[in-house]
């Protein structure tokens, strides 16, 4: 008996492992199908709603506040750089352009490294992309628990709950003057392996993938 334990032992673990699917619900199936969306959908970004370059206006310069005030802070950090330059505006409800200074920021070399473009819904004068200034990526830190999976109609869903974790966090995101006038960035570094996400899943027949994966 001692002599044939082992194998007996060693034989069931094998079949344990054969019989592991990627069809199970389980935290290892769960977790990639959510590393797998979040390698597309968790890039952590300002959310800065202009393209690039940025031009702020006579009036926006003088207020000091909204993209005044981030586009300062960033400069201050050396992602982006400033000059004055005169450029043409068509105003609202006219045909003729006009000339209009403007001061001009850009990515420095060092923002470059950090700018990145995903797509988007396609809306006029877009052609279906949008860049930003990202500063990290999420990744699953736990999964706490899921619900179902259930039937629903011909498909097999869930929802997973899980906490995040950072990975590649920049150097600049935790500059307090970045914090302040980007404050969702302050929330998301202290949310890492404490705030409760959630998302659902759908069984495919190459395993569980998260819904919206394949959407901008």
């Amino acid at each position: 008996m001692k002599t044939t334990l082992p194998w007996v032992t060693l034989f069931s673990a094998l079949v344990l492992v054969s019989c592991a699917s990627k069809n199970d619900a389980n935290e290892k199936n769960f977790t990639q199908a959510l590393n797998a969306y979040l390698a597309q959908k968790g890039n952590l970004c300002l959310g800065i709603p202009s393209a690039w370059p940025v031009d702020l206006n006579e009036a926006e310069r003088r207020s000091g506040i909204g993209r005044a005030a981030e586009m300062a802070a960033l400069e201050k950090a050396g992602l982006v750089r400033s000059r004055e330059m005169e450029t043409e505006y068509t105003p609202p409800l006219s045909g003729h352009p006009i000339k209009v200074k403007v001061l001009r920021y850009e990515l420095t070399e060092d923002g470059k490294k950090f700018y990145r473009t995903k797509e988007t819904i396609p809306l006029v004068s877009t052609n279906g992309t949008h860049g930003d200034l990202c500063y990290g990526q999420q990744t699953v830190a736990k999964i706490i628990k899921w619900d179902g999976p259930t039937a629903v109609g011909e498909s097999k869903d869930a929802t997973v709950f899980y906490t995040y974790k950072i990975e590649g966090l920049a150097t600049w995101a935790q500059n307090p003057e970045i914090q302040n006038v980007f404050p969702g960035v302050l929330t998301t570094i202290n949310g890492a392996g404490k705030t409760q996400m959630n998302q659902a899943v759908t069984l495919t027949d190459t395993g569980w993938q998260a819904k919206g994966l394949n959407t901008p």
